[in-house]
């Protein structure tokens, strides 16, 4: 058999080969295990708060209740009140569950309270139709404070009563 006739079948083999090793090599690149959740603003960190509360009444009368401050302490002061929960936590245990809700939740500084309000119920696992009253206060390192206030009063007409007849 003559050489020449099988250069072209040669090429494509190794042209298949060179092909075959680039794509097992591509395929090896590390992949995350698991994204993250996109729902937080980018930048929030407790460390640049210095305080913050929140309160939330729902409408059977339970409330929730977020405090943290950090004024040049050794040591950062933090409770959590859950009425909806029956759970109460302080130090250690509640600055993990308020920082997982500020770092969690859109830019504090945003311009969008409706937003950050969603954000934070939405952290908070609360229904926005469960929702009475929402407060939250914070201030940040560089001096920026914030004051948020939202009263939910359910079936309110345009007259300025509501739907027992009471007024308002």
């Amino acid at each position: 058999m003559k050489p020449k006739g099988y250069g072209p079948i040669i090429t494509i083999i190794v042209v298949l080969a060179v092909l075959a090793g680039a794509q097992g090599m591509l395929s090896r690149t590390p992949q995350p295990e698991m994204l993250q959740s996109q729902v937080g603003g980018p930048g929030n960190s407790l460390k640049e708060v210095t305080m913050f509360e929140l309160e939330i009444e729902l409408r059977n009368g339970q409330e929730i209740e977020l405090l943290y401050m950090d004024r040049n302490q050794d040591t950062p002061a933090a409770t959590v009140r859950r009425d909806d929960r029956n759970t109460q936590s302080s130090g250690e245990e509640a600055l993990n569950e308020i920082q997982i809700i500020v770092e969690s939740s859109p830019a504090l500084t945003s311009s969008e309270p409706l937003t950050l309000i969603q954000g934070m119920l939405d952290q908070l696992e609360i229904n926005q139709a469960d929702l009475s009253e929402f407060e939250l206060e914070f201030e940040l390192m560089d001096g920026t404070e914030c004051k948020i206030d939202l009263e939910v009063e359910a079936g309110s007409s345009n007259d300025g009563t509501t739907s027992d007849g009471a007024d308002r």
